[in-house]
């Protein structure tokens, strides 16, 4: 894995999974991240150029987030943006996009904000009640991957009172998605990795068996397959290299 993101990824995702292994230091992602850091906070694409936006700015977040890196003034100024983007109802993202999409993105946003020390707890609990007038155990069961992602995402950082049955039904479906070959691997083990656990409620799953399975999804050539999620082989690699070292 270490060899496929040498030869084909940018000079960010050598470092970020260089520090990683431990095999250098955080000061010098932290060093280098800031270069793509713009005035308002934002965080451009690390790689393949282009505007910064809550998109870009959450996968810099995600990169800190799997360091442990989001005590720090670059984060900060990183969650200062993404809370500024919150729409008045407590939602994230725009009315054309439908709700569904509304749901995930505000599961991903307002789950990384949950997990710096700097997020307003109003914004926490103007999304969480968002999310919580949408929820149902019939969004999450299918199973459906997205709402089970921004559920669990959420609800594991912080209080809430429909947290317990939405995490028992989330880590039920998850469970099911995977023994049902519905979810990848890296997809099941993402869920893991938001909610910083090794357990969830409702899942019965062991991290041995998750990442036995991961193991087994490894291309010849070092990588692992893409998702919607992460939809370059590069960045398949660099998050199921997270997972092996948060799971094993």
């Amino acid at each position: 894995a270490h060899d496929f993101v040498a030869a084909h990824g940018s000079e960010f995702d050598r470092l970020f999974l260089d520090t990683l292994l431990q095999e250098r230091t955080a000061v010098e992602l932290l060093e280098a991240l800031a270069r793509f850091q713009g005035p308002d906070g934002a965080l451009a694409p690390t790689a393949g150029g282009g505007p910064a936006d809550e998109d870009s700015t959450a996968a810099g977040l995600e990169r800190l987030d799997a360091l442990g890196l989001l005590d720090h003034p670059l984060p900060e100024a990183a969650a200062g943006y993404l809370m500024s983007r919150q729409n008045e109802d407590g939602s994230f993202g725009t009315p054309d996009q439908g709700e569904d999409a509304r749901i995930a993105r505000t599961g991903r946003l307002a789950g990384l904000l949950a997990k710096t020390p700097f997020a307003r707890p109003s914004v926490l609990g103007r999304a969480e009640a968002w999310l919580g007038e949408r929820w149902s155990v019939e969004r999450v069961q299918g199973p459906t991957y997205a709402p089970i992602l921004a559920y669990t995402h959420l609800l594991t950082q912080m209080q809430s009172e429909f947290a317990d049955e939405a995490l028992q039904w989330c880590g039920r479906e998850l469970e099911r998605g995977f023994r049902l070959q519905a979810f990848a691997p890296l997809a099941t083990a993402r869920v893991y990795l938001r909610a910083r656990a090794r357990s969830l409620p409702g899942a019965t799953l062991d991290p041995g068996e998750l990442v036995t399975a991961l193991i087994t999804q490894q291309r010849d050539d070092g990588s692992f397959p893409p998702d919607e999620q992460a939809p370059s082989a590069v960045a398949a690699t660099l998050e199921a290299c997270e997972a092996l070292l948060r799971l094993s």
